[in-house]
């Protein structure tokens, strides 16, 4: 088990430093006439990404995402997280080491972390997993240009 979790480490470190190359983000962009604001990038991810459980072909390319236009929480919070880099948000992706992978955004006049599901289209709903989905998270990690963190805490519903 230690060998996934360190193979899982190192492949969201390797793509959180490749969602953030300039020319990556620059190509993204272009796909814009303007910035759009968080929320906008969450309804432009669900027009073009449809999720799907079946057996699919699996992208961390935020292009090859976007052309082949199907994916899971990988998929979504790569594209989003991307976007959102795209248009200047600071952004970083979360692994719940269990199986599932959504996104933080920067809220740079709260200066603080917002919780996004970009799978789910939900925002600011950090104990959903616990609450909603029943998991018993153990260990979830932020990854932000090659940089990781312990976010475990963020995500647990405190206990009386």
């Amino acid at each position: 088990m230690a060998n996934a979790h360190q193979d899982s480490i190192s492949k969201y470190l390797e793509i959180s430093q490749k969602i953030a190359d300039p020319s990556v983000l620059a190509e993204l962009m272009a796909l814009f006439e303007r910035r759009y604001t968080i929320a906008e990038l969450l309804d432009w991810t669900h027009q073009r990404l449809k999720f799907d459980k079946g057996n699919i072909e699996r992208h961390n390319d935020p292009m090859e995402i976007l052309a082949y236009g199907r994916g899971r929480c990988g998929e979504f919070s790569i594209l989003f997280a991307s976007l959102c880099l795209a248009h200047w948000y600071r952004a970083r992706l979360i692994l719940d080491m269990s199986d599932h992978v959504w996104t933080e955004v920067w809220d740079e006049p709260q200066k603080r972390w917002i919780h996004v599901d970009p799978s789910e289209k939900r925002m600011n709903d950090p104990f959903m997993y616990e609450r909603d989905w029943k998991k018993n998270l153990t260990e979830i990690y932020a990854f932000e240009n090659g940089t990781m963190e312990n976010v475990t805490k963020s995500y647990k519903i405190a206990k009386a």
